[in-house]
């Protein structure tokens, strides 16, 4: 389905005439291919910390694993930020799951019920996905860590509207929240949370900051199957991630598996090999 980025939108016109905070320079996109590969070209340029970069639509929006993000114009939220954390190398895995957190207080502060997380980076309203992150990182000369931030959100897509081999397995906010929702709102909210929760990974709370995220967790003790990137599948429960934002998964065997990468899938999903 081609987005159509000629229509009025309301949102897109509220941009145009305000930034959603201060401190957050605002670089709007009509069309793009990604996001977060605008804000890392800015960002290597010298962009400042906290600039947005944000599209109508994307054209080649990326989530994880190397797949698309699908980003029609006139119904989601597609941004992504500048971060410039002063974390070690070794925290840095830390901002996704940070983000995770941020995102639910963000739309539960505007919707109920609230959101969940499935590791290590979907938003789950009534267990389909209805928004992602994309944590990209670079190192300057000196060493300093560069972060880019990419959020997307089905704000208000109808389900015909997505591809059909997405549809079943995806939500918007529009179809699960009892209230509209207007994205200029949603995107100041999500702006402030992010910026709270990154001060506080600055100031050593990560463990306060993965408490909230387990009681957030969407596969929490639950039967879940991990596809690894190598082909193979492992079925066992879940056990949560670890101070590293490893996802923690005890097989069928008895074996417990640190998870870095790959798919996970849980029990009313169907795995297809």
């Amino acid at each position: 389905m081609q987005s159509d980025t000629s229509a009025p939108d309301p949102f897109w016109q509220e941009l145009a005439v305000s930034s959603p905070l201060a401190g957050h320079p605002l670089i709007l996109r009509d069309e793009t291919g990604s996001t977060n590969s605008d804000a890392l070209e800015l960002a290597r340029a010298g962009a400042a910390t906290g600039t947005i970069v944000i599209a109508r639509s994307q054209t080649g929006g990326r989530g994880r694993l190397g797949r698309s993000w699908f980003s029609p114009a006139g119904s989601g939220l597609y941004f992504s930020m500048i971060l410039r954390p002063a974390l070690a190398p070794a925290e840095l895995p830390r901002i996704t799951l940070a983000a995770g957190v941020a995102l639910c207080r963000a739309v539960s502060g505007l919707c109920r019920p609230t959101p969940l997380i499935k590791w290590p980076n979907d938003l789950l309203l009534g267990g389909r996905k209805c928004g992602g992150i994309l944590t990209e990182c670079e190192f300057g000369r000196d060493g300093s860590p560069l972060v880019v931030l990419g959020i997307g959100i089905n704000v208000s897509t109808p389900p015909a509207a997505f591809p059909a081999e997405l549809r079943g397995k995806v939500t918007c906010l529009a179809d699960r929240c009892a209230s509209p929702i207007r994205r200029l709102n949603l995107l100041r909210e999500i702006i402030i949370a992010v910026d709270a929760v990154t001060a506080r990974l600055e100031a050593g709370e990560f463990a306060a900051i993965l408490a909230e995220w387990r009681a957030l967790d969407a596969t929490k003790e639950k039967r879940l199957t991990w596809l690894t990137t190598g082909g193979a599948a492992v079925t066992g429960i879940s056990l949560g991630p670890d101070q590293e934002g490893l996802l923690h998964i005890r097989d069928d065997q008895g074996r417990t598996h640190a998870v870095l990468s790959g798919d996970i899938l849980l029990q009313w999903c169907r795995v297809e090999r």
